[in-house]
């Protein structure tokens, strides 16, 4: 698919190689920027669950860099401080403005500790992590009450989103409606947003 008429996000998104634009994989970036492009400069804190490793096989056009979604986050947003977990040592590396922790994101005192190292005050987390309904259910009950309360808390492949929904009933969720521009859609490849009420 060509990069043309993309967003910048998209653009970002191409060059290091994450299957959350729709060139690589998913139809996930074009929402994202409309969702937080008049927030790039006020966004500190980001907490993405789930790394990624270079031998992590995508059907991917660019070489996949390890972190790529981190960096796509740090080059988005040039104010903030990108925060990436992960269970595998092999997804730790250092870089300007990223720092990775180990996290079982299925752990109390995993997500406990993570969040006492990178502060409360997170404007947006995003799961993309075991990809499981159970898992993401746990993960956003146990970190949300955690979290500000003007958190951005974002569930992505969520292959359940209205069991999800009705689970997190105490909490406003949406699932946002993605552009495919014609690709075939794949039963996980939904977006649930998160919110205090």
């Amino acid at each position: 698919m060509s990069m043309k008429n993309k967003t910048p996000l998209c653009k970002i998104a191409y060059k290091y190689g994450t299957d959350k634009c729709p060139a690589i994989g998913h139809p996930y970036t074009p929402f994202y920027y409309e969702l937080l492009k008049d927030k790039k400069d006020s966004i500190k804190k980001v907490i993405e669950i789930g790394i990624g490793i270079k031998t992590y096989v995508y059907n991917n056009p660019k070489p996949y860099t390890t972190g790529a979604s981190l960096y796509m986050w740090r080059d988005f947003f040039p104010n903030a401080v990108i925060f990436g977990a992960d269970i595998l040592p092999e997804s730790m590396f250092k870089a300007n403005r990223i720092k990775t922790f180990i996290c079982d994101e299925t752990k109390k005192e995993d997500l406990e500790n993570l969040i006492a190292k990178t502060g409360s005050d997170i404007d947006l987390f995003i799961d993309d992590g075991l990809h499981s309904k159970n898992a993401q259910i746990f993960l956003a009950k146990t970190i949300l009450p955690m979290l500000f309360k003007n958190v951005i808390y974002v569930i992505e492949d969520a292959g359940f989103p209205r069991t999800i929904k009705n689970v997190l009933s105490d909490y406003i969720c949406r699932e946002p409606k993605l552009d495919f521009q014609g690709q075939p859609r794949y039963p996980k490849q939904r977006l649930v947003i998160v919110k205090n009420k």
